[in-house]
This record gives structure tokens, sequence and C-alpha cells, in this order.
């Protein structure tokens, strides 16, 4: 018996082991070069900042040795691929996986926070259909959760991101709507809490902005002024605020750069809208920004309202120095082609064509140069996701060896288990009839103890009998006499007495009345004729106990069905079941009773 199970066990074993011509995927670097304590989420981020490649490796690493989840590595790899190197393809495989992880589906907010970053990838990739399709599953899983709809203004932010790439604005403006509303929704109900709001104010004010070039773009420029004017009111509630850090505040340099924002769109659409004289005044006021000649979107909004105004000297003054290639880390970038752009286009306009032409050509460079890139990353992306399939069909193959070994030892231990389970089947036959044979032996000691107290029953009734056929006579005086010295009174049990004791009884046990812990005498009068004074004899006569001793055995009876059929009772819980008020006189009353505890009774019927 002990070799069967040991044989299984060590089946049951082999079956969850890989086989030995299982081979490792791809060519394994030596994992020995990085310490374990550096492969952390955070070390690694801050490896990508310098070595982007580096960061994936040791993510390679800590997956070998185990040291994060999967799902972690995976989400890690997806920002890379999208944030660090461009791949937004290949982060987009990445974040498809981390979806399939039940650590993942399992948590609302991990759920959202991917299907978040999924949607920003499909959305630079022009996976337009997919991009929706997700940030709808955005929503859904908010909802399932039960958690506050004003949490879905990311979700239809996103949307309408995707419907305006789509070249569909209706679908874009309703989307946007739905997202400005559920995030003033969301401001209100934290500020009621007393929570902080700055990050929503924040998010606020950058889905107007996005609105107001949507509408400058579609030539609303009445729309577009009261757009701003709602983002200009968002600076307004984060003035209090300026001055300390994230969340409780806003920054000092954060809120400026909003600030300027805000006041360049007033003076560029004043302008565009015919009212110069307003758009110089906010145009000076922006000047008056700390920041104005550092920020990047203040020098934008500056060259956009030099270009308005037709002020071409001061536009090229001020586009000119970004052209510079020692201004930029990667001198091929988009930024500098756009300066060249404005500054050809400035030059046109001044007159001067040759310095126009030279500007043109250096965009067109850059043109080139940022397609050629393009097309290299591109290239490099194809060529990761190959790799990856490449990998992934590898692991497949391999995974489907391990299975089909595990498949074969499964149907041999399949074999022994059923041998065992047979085998088992067997005992357990012989035990049940084991058990069969004592309950019936059992049985006849209880069929057995019933016939004798059933004979002393009929003994007592025939005593009783007896003593109605010889009348007892008593003298006048107190004293026993005969019929012939004393005027007698004949004493016999009362016809009635034994008819409404069994209707009574028929009445208790029917009803279980003895099953209420607290039953009283009084209660029981209710349910007969037999007046308070009578009760007591009618028991002691044909129970043979007082009130309370009657009550007792009933429940001592209905404790025996307990403890017989409910072997997974305590004995604490068929005391009260039964109508006692606790454990402890249970066991006293068993034990006066019976000679023996509730406890012990029990083991006498294993």
């Amino acid at each position: 018996m002990v070799k069967f199970y040991n044989t299984l066990f060590l089946l049951l074993i082999c079956m969850f082991l890989p086989g030995k011509n299982i081979k490792q995927v791809g060519n394994t670097p030596a994992y020995d070069d990085i310490p374990d304590s550096l492969l952390t989420v955070g070390e690694i981020r801050k490896t990508v900042l310098s070595d982007p490649d580096k960061a994936l490796y040791m993510l390679d690493v800590a997956e070998e040795r185990k040291l994060l989840p999967t799902y972690q590595i995976n989400w890690t790899r997806a920002q890379i691929y999208g944030s660090a190197k461009n791949m937004e393809r290949v982060a987009v495989k990445w974040g498809k996986l981390v979806l399939e992880d039940d650590s993942v589906r399992n948590n609302t907010q991990y759920y959202f926070n991917m299907c978040k970053n999924l949607v920003e990838s499909m959305i630079a990739t022009g996976e337009y259909e997919e991009a929706i399709r997700y940030a709808r599953s955005m929503i859904d899983v908010i909802d399932r959760a039960g958690k506050q709809k004003d949490n879905n203004h990311n979700s239809y932010w996103a949307i309408a991101r995707v419907y305006r790439a789509m070249g569909n604005p209706e679908e874009a403006y309703k989307a946007m709507e739905e997202a400005l509303q559920f995030c003033r929704q969301q401001i209100e109900r934290k500020r009621g809490m007393g929570q902080p709001v700055v990050s929503n104010e924040m998010k606020l004010y950058l889905y107007y902005q996005n609105l107001s070039e949507w509408l400058c773009e579609d030539g609303k420029l009445e729309e577009a002024l009261e757009t701003v004017r709602e983002m200009q009111a968002c600076v307004e509630r984060l003035r209090p605020l300026k001055g300390g850090a994230y969340p409780l505040q806003i920054p000092e340099k954060v809120f400026l750069s909003k600030e300027g924002g805000v006041d360049g769109r007033l003076a560029n659409l004043y302008v565009l809208l015919g009212q110069a004289g307003k758009g110089r005044e906010w145009f000076a006021k922006m000047r008056e920004n700390p920041l104005v000649d550092s920020d990047p979107e203040m020098i934008r909004l500056e060259i956009d309202y030099y270009e308005d105004m037709r002020l071409y000297g001061k536009l090229i003054e001020k586009a000119l120095p970004l052209t510079d290639a020692a201004l930029y880390e990667d001198s091929i970038s988009v930024r500098r082609k756009e300066a060249c752009l404005v500054l050809a286009d400035a030059y046109l306009r001044s007159g001067k064509k040759e310095e126009s032409v030279v500007y043109y050509k250096t965009a067109l460079a850059l043109t080139d140069s940022l397609n050629h890139r393009n097309n290299e990353n591109h290239a490099l992306e194809m060529a990761t996701l190959l790799d990856t399939r490449e990998k992934e069909r590898q692991i497949e193959l391999q995974v489907e060896e391990l299975r089909w070994h595990r498949v074969v030892i499964s149907v041999v231990a399949g074999v022994l288990a059923l041998v065992g389970v047979i085998f088992i089947l067997i005992v357990r036959h012989s035990w049940i009839v084991d058990r069969k044979n004592k309950l019936m032996a059992q049985q006849i000691d209880l069929y057995l103890s019933y016939r004798s107290e059933l004979q002393v029953a009929r003994e007592r009734i025939r005593q009783l009998e007896d003593m109605e056929e010889k009348p007892v006579t008593f003298d006048v005086d107190g004293g026993i006499g005969n019929d012939r010295e004393a005027e007698a009174v004949k004493v016999k049990p009362d016809d009635g007495g034994r008819k409404y004791f069994e209707e009574l009884d028929l009445k208790i046990r029917g009803e279980q009345l003895f099953l209420n812990p607290d039953l009283t005498r009084d209660m029981i009068l209710r349910l007969t004729p037999v007046g308070k004074n009578r009760i007591s004899p009618l028991l002691q006569a044909f129970a043979g106990e007082n009130f309370n001793g009657y009550i007792n055995s009933l429940r001592l009876e209905y404790s025996l069905v307990l403890l017989k059929d409910f072997e997974n009772y305590t004995v604490e819980a068929v005391a009260i079941d039964s109508g006692f008020n606790n454990v402890r006189t249970y066991q006293r009353i068993f034990r006066e009773k019976y000679g023996m505890t509730p406890a012990e009774y029990r083991k006498t019927l294993k």
C-alpha cells in the first residue's frame, strides 16, 4: 500500500518536470554580470533614460531569474518600446500580452492603465479601430467595478482624439464634450470631499487646449476663444495653489507655463478675429511672463503672433536661434525643421529670397533625414516584431513538446490512479459493510432495551389497574379504615387524565416545542384544559417525571438523533439545537440520564 502511494506521488511530480531534450530559446547571454539588487523596476526605469537597450537586457535577466512578475516585466517592455525607442507596434504587442495576465485582468486599476497606454500607442500607429475598442473597454471595466463614472474622462478623451485622427470631427467633438463633462464632475466631487484637484484641473486644461486647437483648425474662432477662456478659468482656480509640490499644489514653473500659454492663445485669437488691440494687450501680458523666452509653447505662440501680425522682422529675430543645431541634443529634429520652414517663409515674405532658399534647403534636408530615420526605425521595429514572433514560435514548440511529455506521463499516472481508486473503493466498501453491521448490532441492542422498558411500563400499568380495582378508604378523621368503619371515598385515576396527557404529549412532540430553550410551564398550560395545580400530577402520573424532567427527557431523545445522524455536529451545537441553554447543563443531564457524556455515547456508535 505504501509503495503504491509512493509510486503515484513520484509520477505526479514527473508530470510537472520538463523533459531533458527541451532546449533554451535563443542565445542566452551570461547573466552573472548584473546583481539581483539592480534588477528592480526602479533601477530599470533609471537605465531607460540613458540606455534603453540595456534596460531591455536587464528585463530579460530579471525574467530569467524570476525576480519580477511576468506582467510587470512585459508592462515595462511596452513602455520602453513605446516612449524610449519609438517602436509603438512592438509596444502594442507587449501591451496586449500584459492584458492577458490574470494579475492585470483581476485588477481594475492595472487593466485601466494598460488600456490607456495601449490606446496611445495605437493612435501613434494609426490602429484607430482597435484604439476605440480598447478605449471602450476602459469604460466597461470601470462600470463593472462599480467605480465613479466620472473616471471615464480619460477614455472619452482618447476616443475623441481617435475620431479626430480618423477625420470624423463631429464624433470627436461629442466625445470631447463627454470627457470635459466627466472631468468637471470629478473635480466637483473631489473638491466636495476635500481631496486634491490639481491633477484634475491640469487634465481639464489639457482637454480645453486640444479642443481649442481643433476649433481653430476648423475655422471656429469664436468657439475657440470661449474654450481658451475656460482654460483661463482653470488657471485662475490653480492660482491659489501655485508654488508647492504635487499633488496638493502646482509648481511655480508649471503654473507660469500654463498662464503664459493662455495669454498667448488669447493674443493670437483676438488678432485672427480682427481685434488687434486686444491681441496686443494679451501679447504684452505674455511677454511679462518670466518663462517667455525659454518655454517652448510660449516661443511658438510668440512666433504665431508675429506671423498673424505680419511682423516678419520680429518673427525672423525670434525663429533664427531655433535653427541652430547646437540648441538640440539631436540635430535632426522635428522642431528644428519646423523652425527652418517658418524662417524660410518669413524671409520669402520679407523679399529676401536667397535667405529663404537656404532655409528651405535646410528644412528639406532635415525632412529627408527624418524620413530616412523613420524608415530605419520602422525596419528595426519590424525586425524586432519578427524576432519576437520567432522566439514565440520556438516557445510554442517547446511548450507543445512539454505538453506531450506530460500527456504520456498523465496516461500512465491515470492508469495507476484508476487502480488506486478501485482499491480504495474496495476498502471503502469493506468499511461500509463493517459499519453497517455495527449499526445493526446497535439497533438490536436498542430494540432490546426498548423492549425491556416496555415490559416495565406494562407492569406499571398492570399495577395501577390493580390499585384501581381495590378502592382505598379514608377515615373521616384522617386514618385508614375499612368500608364498614368509616365513610369511604373512592380514589381512582381520572378517566380524562390519560387523554389530556396524550393530547398534550402529541402537541409537544409534533410541534417540537421542547426545542425552545425558553419553554415554560405557563406556555404548556395554554395547550391543555388541565389546571395549573393538576399539570404536575398529570405529568408525574403518565410520564413519571415532573415538568422539567419531562421536557429534558424529550430534549435528550432528540439529541440522541442528532448525535447519531450528524457526526460533524459538535456537542455544543447538539445541545443548542436540542433546546438546552448551554452545553454544561446538557452534559450534566445527559450523564445523569444515561450514565455517560454525549461524547462518550457518540464513540460507542463508531
